[in-house]
């Protein structure tokens, strides 16, 4: 058996270092695919090799996150903030404020999250339009600013075509994974 000397040590070190690196490296790399817009943060997401959705979100106050999230099916507005601890399963009354314009509506409840659909036309074009969202609910008022909404949204419908039809163009090359 050869003896190791203190280079071969180091040698050795610095290869399981970089290694153990790879790893992070790799998911930084997967992270760099998402696009900014403004405040908005866009990504396409996929699930064993199939488009599953494209989102556009962004960072509110006390660590709040909105996200609007298009699948094939629709849009839908989430709402995530690790402090909050909800009922799984509970629906939320809530009022949608965009504007002058308001909307009765109900969110569904997840451990740390609230998600409702989107598939009101007039609600799209107020995202579009109004300079905030507030979402009333029992206890807060919850306001997203829509600052480059109108980019960001019309970005997140070209994502979806873009992603949807990627498969559809060569099915022997793997989608590009781009938002």
């Amino acid at each position: 058996m050869p003896i190791t000397t203190g280079r071969d040590f180091r040698l050795l070190f610095a290869s399981a270092a970089v290694l153990a690196l790879l790893p992070a490296a790799a998911a930084a790399e997967a992270a760099s695919n998402a696009e900014s817009i403004g405040p908005w943060e866009i990504e396409a997401t996929y699930k064993a090799d199939k488009f599953d959705r494209c989102t556009v979100s962004r960072k509110l106050d006390d660590e709040i996150v909105a996200t609007f999230m298009r699948t094939g099916d629709g849009l839908t507005l989430l709402l995530s903030s690790p402090n909050w601890k909800l009922d799984r399963g509970e629906q939320y009354k809530v009022t949608m404020k965009l504007g002058p314009k308001s909307w009765d509506r109900e969110v569904a409840a997840e451990a740390s999250s609230v998600s409702m659909d989107v598939d009101d036309a007039k609600f799209v074009s107020g995202l579009k339009t109004a300079s905030t969202l507030d979402v009333v609910a029992a206890g807060a008022t919850i306001r997203v600013p829509l600052d480059k909404s109108t980019l960001a949204l019309d970005r997140l419908e070209k994502c979806v075509a873009k992603n949807e039809r990627a498969v559809e163009t060569n099915p022997f090359v793997a989608p590009a994974r781009q938002p």
